[in-house]
């Protein structure tokens, strides 16, 4: 299980697109698993998973993935996609590209980009992906260079015109008054409980953790994530649990318990409250879906 492999180190990541003199980042990814690296830079990102599924953090969201997930990420909002290593060995994928918002700025043609880079200071997910879009992702590393700057355009412009889309996070990270040193805090205290999932975590842990008493870490961590402790605590249990009903043959028993639920009853409860239906339902319905 990846999210237990490795420790989570959050970081700003410096993408130093000058000094390689590139314009932009695009790679091709895959991996066994996304494996957690909670981070942010001031270069949009945008991303899709042709491969995989898990769960998204993107600002204050905390929402499942899966294949064909398109996002693109605004500058300075923290991010990263966590899955579970399949169990029948199959690999996972993605597509990203990292660029400035400033990349067209000498282009008046482009200034339609701006609304859309603006859009993604909140996270955007393009719901329902054409072909099209997706055929020229996957396409793009195939371009020579030159016309690579012609293909992310291309994307872009696609993207802009696209209304399938949803908001992810309800906090405009680029606007904040945050110093760099609280983001930094806030990224570490988060990745603390991400890898702390499947033990006792109590406000009292985590005040002490952050060197606040109780009652501010609340306000903080409230604050800071949009979340309060509890609240971003169970959704972050709930769609690890969901990932390890998907993609293994755990008693769910296990599952409950191997993220951080004291009790069945009290994981049956809250996985309810949460998706809708009991975690075998969840399963059963899921698989279904994925198969189609």
């Amino acid at each position: 299980m990846c999210l237990k492999s490795v420790a989570l180190k959050p970081s700003l990541e410096l993408l130093e697109l000058t000094t390689a003199q590139k314009s932009f980042n695009f790679f091709k990814e895959e991996v066994d698993c996304f494996q957690p690296y909670w981070h942010y830079h001031p270069e949009l990102e945008l991303t899709l998973i042709t491969k995989g599924q898990g769960t998204r953090f993107v600002g204050n969201s905390i929402l499942p993935f899966y294949h064909y997930d398109l996002v693109l990420v605004g500058e300075n909002v923290p991010h990263h996609w966590v899955s579970h290593k399949n169990e029948d060995g199959t690999s996972q994928q993605a597509y990203v590209f990292q660029f400035p918002k400033n990349i067209f700025k000498s282009l008046n043609e482009c200034d339609a980009l701006k609304a859309l880079f603006k859009e993604a200071e909140m996270g955007i997910q393009f719901t329902n992906p054409s072909d099209e879009i997706i055929e020229t992702i996957m396409g793009f590393g195939s371009l020579n260079k030159i016309l690579q700057v012609g293909g992310l355009m291309c994307i872009l412009s696609m993207l802009h015109a696209d209304n399938d889309r949803k908001q992810l996070s309800s906090i405009a990270y680029v606007s904040s008054s945050w110093s760099n040193s609280n983001q930094q805090k806030v990224n570490e205290t988060i990745s603390f409980i991400l890898e702390h999932l499947d033990q006792k975590l109590t406000v009292n842990t985590l005040a002490e953790h952050t060197a606040m008493v109780p009652q501010s870490f609340c306000r903080w961590f409230k604050k800071a994530s949009g979340h309060s402790f509890v609240s971003f605590l169970n959704a972050a249990r709930i769609e690890n649990a969901c990932q390890l009903l998907l993609t293994t043959e755990m008693p769910i028993q296990q599952i409950a318990f191997d993220s951080g639920f004291e009790s069945l009853s009290h994981f049956n409860r809250t996985f309810k409250s949460a998706k809708g239906r009991c975690p075998r339902d969840f399963k059963n319905d899921l698989a279904q879906n994925l198969q189609q």
